[in-house]
């Protein structure tokens, strides 16, 4: 019996070695590359759920999966350039390389410094063209099983779309739609939801906050009445502080996948913690 539950398991170690291997540079794209590519593929990503994709280091580790890669899937737009220039180009010419900005290009927004902000993702619409165009390009790699990636591929975009019907229903339940973020200018909720970032504490995220800015934020939730400090998980600790010395509450949206590994629960939640910041009831 003993050996026969060691052969099984070999057997089984050896069936998801020989699984096709995806790499996302970000938890997000690789949730989403899941739901599209199913099990019968491998899906891993490189940079840390929570960690920041701007200043990732590769590890030797890394190198190896992009190297052994069928599939690798960047955001673009200035945000994983270490993925062509450190991993792909000197390890592996032979990937597909699928870039999400290449199908969100007309709903890619300018930062307040004008630059295209990276962050395209944090749009459940704009990953409705992503999820597709994923699809086909592993239809592409792997015809036998195109009519499947596509299938799974619109039943997703149905989800989103009634993710982004939820999200929109409780921020239009909100009494207000103005908010002082933190770090990060939101401009794709913003855009979506028909937001108002009446402030942004700090629009370099790898600056302090200023005495004169805190004090400009003061000025502005007092003024408005707002409760909240609109920030991202990932700088939780950070945000907290300047939200204390400012009288308000820390609401943190993970933009990183740092609660769960699944795209829509993550975005549910931060649809909630938005519309609670907003003044929505529970």
């Amino acid at each position: 019996m003993k050996r026969v539950l060691v052969l099984l398991t070999l057997l089984a170690g050896l069936a998801l070695a020989e699984r096709p291997l995806a790499v996302a540079t970000i938890p997000p794209y690789a949730a989403l590359a899941r739901a599209v590519l199913g099990d019968g593929w491998q899906v891993e990503s490189l940079v840390p759920a929570g960690a920041n994709p701007h200043v990732f280091s590769p590890t030797p580790a890394d190198v190896k999966k992009v190297a052994r890669a069928r599939l690798v899937i960047m955001n673009g737009l200035d945000l994983d350039g270490w993925l062509l220039a450190k991993l792909v180009r000197p390890n592996n010419l032979a990937a597909r390389v699928f870039r999400a900005e290449d199908s969100v290009k007309p709903l890619v927004r300018p930062l307040p410094s004008g630059a295209p902000d990276p962050h395209v993702w944090t749009d459940p619409v704009a990953m409705t063209f992503v999820v597709g165009d994923l699809a086909r390009a592993a239809g592409e790699l792997d015809p036998e099983n195109a009519a499947a990636y596509l299938e799974r591929a619109r039943a997703y975009e149905l989800e989103l779309t009634e993710l982004d019907r939820r999200i929109r229903q409780r921020l239009a339940a909100a009494p207000t739609n103005r908010f002082v973020a933190f770090k990060n200018p939101f401009t794709y909720l913003v855009a979506r939801y028909d937001l108002e970032r009446v402030y942004l504490i700090t629009p370099n995220p790898a600056a302090q906050p200023s005495p004169r800015e805190l004090a400009e934020a003061a000025k502005v939730l007092a003024g408005s009445g707002l409760g909240y400090l609109v920030a991202p998980l990932q700088l939780e600790g950070e945000a907290e502080r300047v939200a204390r010395t400012l009288g308000v509450k820390p609401a943190l949206l993970d933009l990183l996948d740092q609660t769960a590994d699944d795209y829509l629960t993550v975005w549910e939640a931060n649809g909630r913690i938005l519309a609670r910041a907003l003044g929505a009831e529970e």
